[in-house]
């Protein structure tokens, strides 16, 4: 993996912010504050960007590349669109990494050190805050939908 922080003074990082989803709706002194407790991060093709039964306090959001997510050695699910968001459980209750996740290409995230939600904050930081547990619900809501879709499926099947 390679790390690289963000200049908040590079008009093309905050653009590259603004092109993630989650992201594009925040002030510029929002996006500064997201930007200061974020990292770039570039995983080679089958490297691991989270191992199940890790703790870190990193959520990550999927800038370029393909992903595959594993859960006991089974893959459950892949990710593939810019602003695809990963590691957000552990985060929301603290418990330990529930999947392994998996660069199929080259990948590019955006890593966030998501601990500021643990800690006391300023009112901007307060709104960044609100708007990474928004994400958190929304994403969750995704796959509770995704698994009553599947659900269904297979208790309805014919033959």
């Amino acid at each position: 993996m390679l790390e690289q922080e963000f200049d908040p003074t590079n008009a093309e990082t905050l653009e590259q912010f603004r092109r993630i989803p989650a992201f594009s709706s925040l002030n510029e002194k929002m996006i500064l504050n997201v930007v200061s407790m974020s990292r770039m991060r570039k995983y080679e093709k089958g490297e691991f960007i989270i191992h199940e039964g890790d703790y870190d306090a990193w959520i990550f959001f999927l800038v370029k590349g393909e992903l595959k997510i594993t859960h006991k050695g089974v893959e459950v699910g892949s990710l593939r669109r810019l602003g695809d968001v990963f590691g957000e459980m552990g985060i929301i209750d603290g418990s330990p990494r529930s999947a392994s996740i998996q660069a199929m290409s080259t990948t590019i995230c955006v890593a966030v050190d998501a601990s500021i939600l643990e800690r006391p904050v300023e009112h901007e930081t307060y709104m960044v805050q609100a708007i990474l547990y928004r994400i958190f619900c929304e994403v969750l809501a995704t796959r509770l939908r995704e698994m009553d879709r599947k659900m269904y499926e297979l208790t309805h099947k014919k033959g």
